[in-house]
């Protein structure tokens, strides 16, 4: 209240770090954002021409986008990718809704942090070596498991199921983690009130609403990415035989701008996936903030997020049709473990040696090295730009998080973006995918939630006792903050490991790919006397070891808040 009673000019001289602190991260926002989309803005009303440059190349107005929906290849591209998502979103949701409540159901907090943990393993590995071990269990002369007499993913008929299915599996323990914060974050609420544990009636209360508004939130957060898929699982998937049903946006204008150099009507393109999916995001957002907050970010939950309250009975009948459901969904899961870590060993018993000549030339140092100083970066920027929004009075708040908002859609790989460093000479380097891994804006809100769940009430008191805002930020915001933002990093890191898009953008020169790339390298020119599967199983094992290396060692630190920083990926 005496905050609002002061003067426009001393509120914003009382909040004057919040001004500051965030002006580096604008600034790279403005160089490596907010510059490249305007290229793509400008771009969708121009004839681009290479020699002529994208200022000289001659206006055309909206004629890109005449020619973009008089094109069947965007219209098909566009309706593929409608169906692919509805059909992600729709298995994901459900399944991560039905294990949840098995896993709810096992007494054992062991069993439980088992689980969950292992639904968490396809997102540490790769897009790429997980297509990869799709691609061989359901070749019809690699299966392992069992007798496979049809090319699956060179049907056109089978192509869009399978995709969403393996997306949902992939990220299926993102919304498990949160419908499971969100059952202990009601639970704790009950052991608090006056009739604590389960009441008649309390599954429904208890875990089934909690649970099923935690996946309604996911549901509709991803549908603020509704015109987007998994790039690099869909192009490691999909061949000439499926492009009628597996061609989505994302793939079609990678082929558009960069194969075929039809730069114009990819940025038409671009431009409108990024207008429908901002419309889509702003009341996206305001609705979990309105609806779901809570149940996203429980106070009563742990920093571990591990369910620590419920009955300690419910090992009995309901414990045991938990564990068999969550064991028998777990199964999915284990398929690209068995498929890296075993099966390479028992097809090929050479694999080693090969993988081992294929790995002395990867670049491991080089970009482990890159991906930990972006990492750390982007963790100086998540801190420095999600401070301002724990202050709900700060002037000029609403602006800066709807700013936010739009730059959080303009996603990446655009032949602008490509311009830009082919410009300053960075093309054929590892800076490009180390500028441009800095900027993780959804974990700016996934922090400034995670804070104002747990903490607001101890900044309200600092402030109450006359501190300052730059006491609050280094013995209050940082220290409370310090183990989401390190999982945070993890998860940035994680995400720069795993791609290969930089690579595939930036880098011509194979002698300069990424590990994921030279994996991808290896695999596309595989039939011509590449090396043998399970060699590249191999490779693909070593490559997924760092991250899932990450994952146990940072399990206790990567909890359902700080997950949904992964959930809307450009």
């Amino acid at each position: 209240m005496q905050n609002r009673s002061l003067s426009l000019f001393r509120r914003i001289w009382k909040y004057r770090l919040h001004y500051a602190i965030v002006l580096p991260a604008l600034v790279l926002i403005l160089l490596f954002r907010i510059v490249p989309f305007a290229g793509d803005v400008l771009m969708a009303f121009k004839d681009y021409k290479v020699f002529r440059g994208l200022f000289s190349s001659p206006w055309v107005g909206f004629g890109n986008f005449g020619k973009l929906w008089a094109d069947p290849a965007f219209r098909t591209a566009l309706s593929n990718t409608l169906a692919i998502k509805l059909a992600y979103i729709a298995c994901t949701g459900i399944f991560a809704f039905v294990i949840a409540l098995a896993l709810a159901r096992i007494a054992s907090p062991a069993v439980r942090r088992l689980f969950s943990t292992l639904f968490l393993v396809p997102y540490f590995i790769p897009s790429l070596v997980v297509a990869y071990t799709v691609m061989c269990v359901l070749s019809p002369n690699l299966s392992p498991l069992f007798p496979v007499h049809t090319l699956a993913l060179g049907r056109p008929d089978l192509f869009r199921p399978l995709l969403a299915a393996v997306e949902a599996l992939k990220t299926c323990g993102i919304p498990i983690l949160m419908a499971l914060a969100a059952i202990e974050g009601r639970r704790a609420a009950s052991a608090r009130g006056a009739n604590g544990g389960l009441t008649a009636g309390g599954f429904v209360r208890q875990e089934a609403l909690p649970a099923g508004k935690a996946i309604a939130a996911f549901m509709l957060l991803q549908l603020s990415t509704l015109l987007s898929t998994d790039f690099e699982l869909a192009y490691s998937l999909y061949n000439p035989l499926v492009y009628s049903t597996g061609d989505t946006l994302n793939t079609y204008q990678f082929r558009t701008g960069f194969m075929m150099m039809e730069a114009g009507t990819a940025g038409a393109s671009r431009l409108f996936q990024y207008a429908v999916q901002l419309l889509l995001t702003l009341p996206a957002y305001f609705a979990v903030r309105s609806w779901f907050l809570r149940d996203l970010f429980p106070p009563g939950t742990d920093e571990g997020g591990e369910m620590r309250t419920g009955p300690k009975g419910l090992g009995g009948a309901a414990g045991i049709a938990g564990f068999g459901a969550a064991a028998i969904g777990s199964l999915a899961a284990l398929l690209p473990l068995y498929m890296l870590f075993v099966y390479p060993f028992a097809a090929d018993g050479a694999a080693g040696s090969t993988a081992g000549s294929l790995l002395a030339s990867a670049n491991f140092g080089t970009y482990l090295a890159a991906d930990l100083a972006a990492a750390a970066a982007s963790v100086l920027m998540i801190a420095t730009l999600a401070y301002p929004l724990t202050v709900r009075d700060l002037p000029g708040r609403g602006l800066y998080k709807l700013f936010l908002l739009a730059v959080m859609g303009m996603g990446g790989g655009s032949f602008s973006e490509y311009l830009l460093f082919k410009n300053v000479h960075l093309v054929n380097t590892v800076y490009p995918q180390m500028l441009l891994g800095i900027f993780p804006i959804v974990s700016v809100f996934a922090l400034k939630s995670i804070f104002n769940s747990r903490y607001a009430d101890l900044k309200e008191q600092a402030s109450a006792e006359g501190r300052g805002e730059l006491h609050a930020f280094l013995t209050l915001f940082l220290p409370k903050m310090g183990k989401p933002l390190a999982a945070l990093g993890v998860l940035q890191f994680v995400g720069l490991w795993n791609s290969y898009s930089s690579s595939l953008i930036f880098m011509n020169n194979p002698n300069g790919f990424s590990p994921v790339m030279k994996l991808m390298y290896l695999i596309s020119n595989g039939q011509q006397a590449g090396p043998e599967p399970g060699a590249l199983l191999l490779f693909g094992a070593v490559v997924s070891l760092l991250p899932l290396a990450l994952l146990l060692a940072f399990r206790n630190w990567l909890t359902s808040g700080t997950l949904i920083s992964q959930i809307r990926k450009l």
